[in-house]
């Protein structure tokens, strides 16, 4: 049940207990570094109009849920306030231009947490170095995935950005690994799962272009539409192939990519065996709805059990939240998406 529901202005110190006029309060946490976002219904109160910028806490059975501040505020024709919320993390879409130096994730992280004025911490730090960059004119979360992203590939660590009520946190993921079963007999009540090689690739193709001299031609065609490109006379092309066997199940599925300047055969070779081996995999979809758990954040993991995946021959055992929906009333429940078989959980899940 709510146990606490309060609007108040930002810096007044006013206050509006509101917790008998709300209604359809969803919350929602995602990795995919979007904000943390409340909305809700409000009754119309004569008493006191909600404005944007307002501070929204609200509590479930004694629990800290949310705390942010409203960002969209409308009225509509049954006397309800329809109202959006986003939690600190928000202001991670500040924008600005900075050039890193030789740093860390944590580094960076409290450097735009900082910048964005908000209270934050690193519950889980990272002793890798990145190289030092220019981000122009780029938000704080583009600055962080970036980092992040980098991180991940030279780590094989997953970090992340989360709101824990008031305090933003760099988290590693999973943050907290539940004792909680999701499955035919515990919480679940419904579930989709999808398996696709719709973005993969099982041969991989480097390709450097050569050119005699560095010059464009242009000409014209028979309806004088003007088109310009290399000089077929002048240009070749070397490449640097990856391929694995299972082209004789899904058939030949390739990408190519442009070799860094200067890359030698070696160096060509090495990013073709690197990049096969991030394409060459199927990708999982595993969509859970269940009954509410607060636990059941981003970024958290959970035991699977379902009987009807197993005998399909899919095993999932453990895996991660990537983003959690929580509709709250009189019926509590929760719809998620989870992390199948990537990288960084491995060795946890498999099919």
């Amino acid at each position: 049940m709510i146990t606490k529901f309060t609007i108040g202005r930002r810096h007044s110190g006013d206050t509006w207990d509101v917790i008998n006029l709300v209604s359809d309060i969803k919350w929602v946490t995602d990795l995919n570094f979007a904000a943390g976002t409340l909305t809700f219904d409000l009754l119309f109160d004569s008493s006191f109009y909600p404005q944007n910028g307002d501070l929204v806490e609200f509590q479930w059975d004694e629990q800290k849920i949310f705390y942010g501040y409203i960002f969209k505020v409308n009225f509509k024709e049954d006397k309800k306030f329809s109202i959006t919320s986003y939690d600190k993390t928000r202001y991670l879409k500040n924008e600005d231009s900075l050039v890193w130096p030789i740093s860390t994730i944590s580094d960076r992280f409290d450097t735009v947490c900082k910048m964005a004025e908000i209270s934050h911490t690193v519950v889980n730090s990272s002793n890798y170095k990145l190289p030092a960059e220019v981000a122009d004119a780029k938000t704080y979360f583009d600055m962080l995935k970036a980092s992040i992203d980098k991180t991940q590939k030279a780590t094989n660590q997953m970090y992340y950005v989360f709101a824990n009520y008031d305090v933003v946190e760099l988290r590693k993921a999973p943050h907290n690994e539940l004792n909680i079963i999701v499955g035919d007999q515990s919480l679940l009540t419904g579930f989709s799962f999808e398996k696709s090689i719709d973005e993969a690739a099982n041969s991989v193709r480097i390709i450097k272009k050569n050119q005699a001299e560095s010059q464009q031609t242009s000409s014209t065609s028979s309806d004088s539409e003007e088109s310009s490109g290399d000089d077929p006379a002048k240009t070749s092309f070397s490449y640097a192939d990856s391929s694995n066997i299972n082209i004789r199940d899904w058939g030949k599925l390739q990408t190519v990519e442009s070799a860094k300047d200067k890359a030698n055969d070696a160096q060509m070779k090495q990013r073709a065996d690197e990049l096969l081996k991030e394409k060459d995999r199927e990708t999982y979809t595993l969509s859970l709805t269940c009954l509410g758990d607060t636990s059941l954040v981003a970024g958290n993991s959970v035991n699977i059990q379902i009987d009807d995946l197993s005998k399909a021959g899919f095993w999932i055992n453990n895996t991660a939240i990537m983003k959690a929906t929580h509709n709250f009333g009189n019926d509590y429940t929760c719809d998620l998406e989870m992390k199948v078989n990537e990288p960084w959980l491995e060795n946890n899940s498999s099919t």
